[in-house]
């Protein structure tokens, strides 16, 4: 009887310690929230950083009876749309902005910014509370909730 026990004890070590094996390998934790609320900054945009003096951000409002809204500032102009957040899934737009003209370097930063943001489908999350819009194409923005 002493034996199975042993071997249970065993195979039960040996399953935690697979376990343990996998966070040392730097397998991510699964990390999930919302997005409501803001405003978030933009601190990337498809690995091309954001240009100094550029402000870009985004809040998601949860509004009510289906009407959040999503909306902030794309570099020069400011913009609104619709949103929904499904787990990672997400849907935005459409998407509409006012039309003032600013420095080329914050003109190019909108384009950018708001194609990618049009085509974005999910979020993921990373540990340290940043929070990655993808799209399917690969295109991404790296967005971190503004500190007070």
């Amino acid at each position: 009887m002493k034996r199975p026990m042993i071997l249970l004890g065993l195979t039960l070590l040996m399953a935690g310690c697979a376990k343990e094996v996998a966070l040392v390998k730097g397998e991510p934790p699964v990390i999930t929230g919302s997005l409501e609320g803001g405003p978030w900054l933009v601190e990337d945009i498809n690995g091309g950083g954001i240009p100094d003096n550029t402000r870009v951000d985004i809040t998601f409002d949860p509004g009510d009876a289906g009407t959040s809204a999503v909306s902030g500032r794309s570099g020069c102009n400011r913009y609104r749309g619709g949103w929904t957040q499904t787990g990672t899934t997400l849907k935005l737009g459409p998407l509409a902005g006012t039309m003032m003209a600013c420095p080329p370097a914050q003109m190019e930063t909108e384009r950018k910014f708001l194609d990618t943001l049009a085509a974005v489908t999910s979020v993921a999350w990373q540990a340290d509370g940043a929070a990655i819009l993808k799209a399917p194409d690969g295109r991404q923005l790296k967005i971190r909730r503004e500190k007070a």
